[in-house]
C-alpha cells in the first residue's frame, strides 16, 4: 500500500522547473552566480561569481581564497549556480552543469568561460495556490 501511496503522491506533484523562455531570461538576467567545482583532495568548494552569459556560455570572475580554482582547467567539469528571491513563494533558481571551456588567472582573480551541458530550474511560484476560481 505504501508503494502505490508514494506513486500517487508524485503523480499529484507540480512541476516547477521555468519553461524555457523563463529559464533563459532568468539565466540571462544573472549577474552573480556560485561557482563549484572539487578540490585536488575531492571535496567541493564554492565561490561567488560575477557572471555573464552569452548563449550557452557563461563566463564567471571571482577570487578564490582557498587556492582550488587554480587547479581547474579547460575540460574540468564545474557548476554555476543561480538563485533569487526573498519568500519561500518567491524563490527561483538554476543549476548550469557544463564543462570549463577558457581559463585565465591575474592577481589571483579567475575568469572561466563554462559551456553549458545540462541545466535544471525551480520556481516556487509555481507551487502556489491559485485561489478561489483559478487552476491547479
Amino acid at each position: 500500500m505504501q508503494r502505490r501511496e508514494q506513486t500517487m503522491s508524485a503523480e499529484r506533484r507540480r512541476r516547477i522547473a521555468m519553461d524555457a523562455e523563463q529559464l533563459s531570461a532568468f539565466l540571462d538576467g544573472s549577474a552573480e552566480m556560485v561557482v563549484a567545482y572539487v578540490n585536488a583532495d575531492g571535496w567541493p568548494v564554492g565561490a561567488l561569481a560575477g557572471a555573464e552569459r552569452h548563449g550557452e556560455e557563461i563566463t564567471v570572475a571571482f577570487v578564490d581564497p582557498s587556492g582550488a580554482a587554480a587547479e581547474v582547467g579547460v575540460g574540468d567539469a564545474v557548476c554555476c549556480v543561480a538563485e533569487e528571491g526573498a519568500s519561500y513563494d518567491e524563490i527561483r533558481g538554476a543549476i548550469v552543469r557544463g564543462e570549463v571551456t577558457t581559463v585565465a588567472t591575474a592577481a589571483g582573480r579567475h575568469r572561466w568561460t563554462v559551456r553549458e551541458r545540462n541545466i535544471s530550474s525551480f520556481d516556487f511560484a509555481a507551487l502556489a495556490d491559485p485561489g478561489p476560481g483559478g487552476a491547479g
